[in-house]
């Protein structure tokens, strides 16, 4: 084992390579936390999420849970017609 000091060069190239390496990181940490990035990934994932509740490996629609959907949606379009014409009578 060597007791040796490195040298003030080789200090300040050590130094200079970690500021480097420093920088690169933030740049890569402050791209991915910009809002934009943020939002395109989540918009991403849920563009995912939904194919893959919505059609098999095959490709094939899953018309069960398509069916499903559109009943929900079809359920809180009729209440709110329906709340909106109880408003309307009083």
């Amino acid at each position: 084992m060597s007791n040796a000091t490195p040298s003030e060069s080789s200090l300040e190239k050590d130094i200079a390579e970690l500021r480097d390496r420093l920088a690169e990181t933030i740049d890569e940490l402050t791209e991915r936390a910009a809002p934009k990035n943020v939002v395109a990934r989540e918009k991403a994932k849920a563009r995912a999420s939904l194919h893959n509740a919505t059609y098999t490996e095959s490709g094939d629609l899953r018309m069960d849970r398509v069916a499903i959907a559109a009943a929900v949606v079809a359920g809180v379009v009729l209440l709110k017609v329906v709340a909106s014409r109880r408003k309307k009578r009083w």
